[in-house]
């Protein structure tokens, strides 16, 4: 993390686990308040949808949409239609959607310049010029060793494993890392794409099977000691 140019402070509430950076001139105390404030917001939505939908939160396949798909809340409409995009459940974009709208609330409300939300090694990002995102892959010899240039923009950068973290996977890769403009369409399809990886071999035919995917603009995928990398980025290697 960048403690030169951002000042990072966590929040927590439940099982989200947040850090957040924002730029040093622009932090105020009160951002934890809205923080939390927003992630009860979510939280409370979500639970109260699986409350009388419980498959919502159990199923590892992607559910149809409801029938009456404009009267739920908008965020369980985002969770769904990225499980129907990426063939998961729709809780493979529950920590990408919570990293993003924070971001978004924050955004909008302190009129930041730049902000970057973690949340569980699941990132929305607003960048105002180019930085560096680290390929992280916990005990894999080519951890931290590369990094991806991310342009200004907005950004999600999400990360599945079938061998670090909690998160459930069918898959074996250290890490998959998928990079795009939303945050909880790119970790469903990071969790997606880690289900397929059960070896090194696998890294080559998943990577070709996103060529034709428009919504995933970079990918690294780090599995027994090699690693694949595609998409628009400039990739640089780390000292």
């Amino acid at each position: 993390m960048n403690q030169d140019r951002f000042r990072f402070f966590p929040v927590s509430l439940h099982e989200s686990d947040l850090l957040i950076g924002v730029p040093h001139a622009q932090f105020k105390q009160s951002m934890v308040e809205t923080t939390l404030d927003e992630l009860s917001r979510i939280r409370k939505i979500l639970d109260g949808y699986m409350e009388e939908n419980p498959s919502f939160g159990s199923s590892l396949d992607a559910l149809p949409l409801p029938l009456h798909l404009s009267e739920i809340p908008e965020e369980v409409q985002t969770m769904f239609k990225c499980g129907l995009k990426t063939k998961t459940g729709p809780m493979s974009a529950v920590a990408g959607l919570f990293a993003e709208r924070v971001g978004f609330r924050l955004v909008e409300e302190y009129e930041l310049e730049e902000l970057v939300v973690e949340n569980g090694g699941d990132l929305y990002l607003k960048n105002s010029t180019q930085l560096t995102s680290v390929i992280h892959a916990g005990q894999s010899p080519l951890s931290d060793k590369m990094a991806f240039v991310i342009p200004e923009g907005n950004w999600g950068i999400c990360t599945s494993s079938g061998t670090m973290g909690h998160s459930f996977s069918f898959g074996k890769a250290d890490a998959v890392t998928v990079i795009g403009e939303s945050t909880p369409l790119v970790d469903a399809w990071a969790t997606a794409l880690a289900n397929e990886v059960k070896g090194p071999e696998d890294i080559e035919k998943t990577l070709d099977r996103i060529n034709p995917i428009s919504e995933i603009l970079g990918c690294a995928i780090i599995a027994g000691g090699k690693i694949g990398i595609r998409g628009v980025f400039e990739v640089k290697l780390l000292s």
